[in-house]
């Protein structure tokens, strides 16, 4: 059993170490999704989203690693599509000494034993627990009748299935693996065991409909999860900004990018001014990050009903450049001084420079936050422009 389990560990590993760069790339655009349709977050959905993620991802990977190299992929025949059914666990059948025609074989505890260890049998077991998952949350989270879960438990099969034959659409020159139809009707017998069962389940977890309610409650008042979102948001667009003057300026205007940077970098700092300054005080006192979590910048003056613009510049300052470069450098000398002293080449100087730089920033740093957070109730950027972020 275990040298059976040994095979699907390696793809399961994979998506273990894979599934942190994914779940980097899913947060902005699924905290957008949830404050936009449920104006708040729910942390069990959160769970749900992402753990079926992961198991899509471990699911995927069963059918397709190890992965080859093509040298290897040549050396071998290409695997045949296996079209008839039932085909596997008759081979485990006849593999263990039965025999449909003598009834005195279905008999013997010797055979008994060799189907119930063998690794046809375990495949074919393995093939149908695969897809039970994915008939649970058909059934829990997206709520659909027994009918689209065995057409999506069968559609998804399939698709495993096509990307063995297809040699991975076409990386490979033909199929390595062999695809077959008794893993279609297992895997779709696997997703129907997992919506029938789903139920058993359901009694101990939230419904979706209390979900709901969880992300409504908290949407009422402003989290900084939220406000993390917008900022993020705003963050790819200058970076989206600055990739594009940089391509415009390289393909079109080779010349002002080697004659005369200083131009393209002003041209920059124009489009940042017109995004953080020009469009909250003439648009909603929104940005898009600001918008797409249905939040605004207002002053801290009830009786003002405009932020200035004096006030938007310095709240950007601080917020997109201050505070990420306090927080780079905090990590640069930590870093930098554990290696100072780890490392047997670092001199006494280097070492002793580093502690003395320690020492000095990060007092004065906490002493900053401190008297922010504790004596005006916020991070500078919100403390020292008198301004702050509120729901729609």
């Amino acid at each position: 059993m275990l040298s059976h389990l040994s095979n699907y560990s390696f793809p399961i590993i994979t998506a273990i170490c894979v599934f942190p760069t994914i779940v980097c790339l899913m947060t902005v655009p699924f905290l957008v999704w949830n404050y936009r349709k449920y104006n708040g977050l729910s942390i069990m959905r959160t769970t749900v989203i992402f753990s079926f993620v992961f198991y899509m991802m471990c699911a995927f990977f069963l059918t397709l690693l190890p992965l080859p190299t093509i040298d290897e992929v040549l050396t071998r025949k290409p695997a045949q599509f296996n079209h008839h059914l039932f085909n596997n666990i008759q081979s485990a059948m006849r593999n263990a000494g039965f025999v449909a025609s003598d009834t005195s074989t279905w008999f013997l505890a010797n055979h008994w034993k060799k189907l119930l260890t063998s690794s046809m049998l375990f495949q074919i077991i393995a093939n149908i627990i695969m897809q039970v998952p994915l008939g649970f949350y058909l059934k829990y989270y997206f709520r659909v009748s027994w009918k689209k879960a065995l057409g999506i438990g069968f559609l998804v099969s399939m698709f495993f299935e096509m990307t063995q034959l297809s040699g991975v659409w076409g990386i490979y020159p033909y199929a390595f693996r062999c695809p077959d139809i008794d893993d279609l009707m297992n895997n779709t017998l696997g997703c129907m065991i997992g919506f029938w069962c789903a139920p058993i389940l359901m009694r101990f977890l939230p419904s979706v409909e209390e979900m709901d309610e969880i992300a409504a409650k908290r949407g009422q008042k402003l989290e900084i999860i939220r406000a993390f979102s917008a900022f993020s948001v705003d963050w790819i667009v200058c970076n989206l900004i600055n990739l594009g003057v940089n391509y415009v300026t390289a393909n079109y205007f080779t010349k002002f990018i080697y004659s005369d940077l200083l131009q393209v970098e002003l041209l920059k700092w124009l489009l940042f001014a017109l995004y953080f300054v020009v469009l909250p005080k003439h648009w909603k006192k929104q940005t898009i990050g600001n918008a797409l979590v249905k939040v605004r910048i207002v002053n801290d003056n009830e009786c003002q009903e405009k932020v200035t613009t004096k006030s938007l510049i310095y709240r950007n300052i601080i917020l997109y450049l201050a505070e990420p470069m306090m927080v780079l450098i905090s990590i640069i000398l930590i870093v930098s001084t554990s290696s100072a002293y780890v490392t047997a080449s670092a001199t006494n100087f280097d070492r002793t420079v580093l502690t003395l730089a320690c020492i000095i920033y990060f007092p004065i740093v906490f002493i900053i936050l401190m008297n922010s957070i504790v004596n005006k109730g916020g991070l500078p950027h919100n403390t020292w422009t008198k301004t702050h972020l509120e729901l729609e």
